[in-house]
């Protein structure tokens, strides 16, 4: 694994939590770690299997020294397998799950050992790889332990989850990722700013920054003021942003209808100064805009084929719609 094979700062709750249940020898044969994207999930799942296969773990994390630390470093522990959508695509095979019956079969190479297996995010897996999944839930091979990561559980088969031991994580305090984030970026405002755009979602900020996406974003603002002044029609605009990759278009959008939706119902600060002109549109409308577009996103990152240009204008036309309905200026 390339990743440090530790869980976040913010994350430690969670850890002792498991720690306790290790200690106690009552860890279940399946694990299921929710909450939202981009806040660590799948680094905290890594650090426990390295921690489980480690020969001499420490209390935080596995030693990194031991024959299996360098087994999991070069990606080829023969106990540990994961599952994640192939490269080029958003969902999980079906074939990748059926192989777990063979891999839990087998007894683990250490004596007293665990096999361990990782699936990401679980919602890529459609109703056949579910069912797939379901029968190994089943029938849970002793010694294996599967990890699921999802972001959005709800979206599981109700049978999978009733299956899993599941841990929570939500957004961490910005006292606890602001520092760790401002050591990355190399101030505090541009931390604290990232923090704002991305919903306080550590990971997702720090990509923000690493893409550009605040420049992004402030172009996507410039343009949608440029749709409601008439400027251009809710088609060319979606023109535009046909260039632009769907999920970070998604991202910006349930960002700017999110914070919109915090300003008008607990008088938090908007995101975006340019999303003033909004205040008056329905807060039920920017509340539905939104869950309409958190399931869009979700569909996309599953990677259900829709049509980009058509959900673009459609969202476009409605936006002004409701800005013209109320007079938005």
């Amino acid at each position: 694994m390339s990743e440090p094979q530790h869980a976040y700062a913010w994350q430690m709750t969670q850890w002792q939590d498991l720690q306790r249940l290790i200690s106690a020898e009552r860890l279940p044969h399946a694990l299921l770690l929710t909450g939202p994207s981009a806040i660590g999930k799948l680094r905290f799942a890594k650090a426990l299997v390295s921690y489980l296969l480690c020969e001499s773990p420490g209390d935080l994390a596995a030693c990194g020294q031991c024959r299996s630390c360098h087994f999991q470093g070069e990606a080829a522990h023969p106990d540990f397998k994961e599952i994640c959508p192939e490269e080029g695509k958003r969902q999980i095979g079906v074939d990748q799950v059926r192989s777990l019956q063979h891999f839990s079969a087998q007894h683990a190479h250490r004596n007293g050992g665990r096999k361990l297996v990782l699936i990401h995010p679980a919602e890529a897996m459609n109703a056949n790889t579910a069912n797939a999944l379901l029968k190994t839930l089943e029938e849970p091979a002793s010694g294996t332990l599967l990890i699921l990561v999802s972001h959005s559980s709800s979206q599981l088969l109700p049978t999978i989850r009733s299956r899993c031991l599941q841990l929570s994580f939500g957004i961490p305090r910005p006292e606890m990722t602001e520092s760790w984030l401002r050591d990355y970026v190399g101030d505090q405002s541009t931390a604290q700013r990232l923090l704002a755009e991305t919903g306080g979602r550590p990971l997702a900020a720090r990509q923000v920054f690493e893409e550009d996406g605040l420049a992004s974003r402030e172009r996507f603002d410039k343009g949608l003021i440029a749709l409601v002044d008439g400027q251009r029609s809710p088609l060319q605009f979606a023109e535009e942003m046909l260039d632009a990759d769907i999920l970070q278009v998604l991202d910006w959008w349930v960002a700017r209808l999110l914070s919109l939706s915090r300003h008008q119902l607990a008088d938090q600060v908007l995101t975006a100064e340019s999303w003033q002109r909004f205040k008056a549109v329905p807060s039920v409308s920017v509340i539905q805009g939104l869950e309409r577009a958190l399931k869009l996103r979700a569909s996309f990152s599953r990677g259900v084929a829709l049509n980009k240009r058509l959900i673009l204008e459609s969202l476009f036309l409605e936006w002004t719609q409701l800005c013209q309905n109320r007079a938005v200026s």
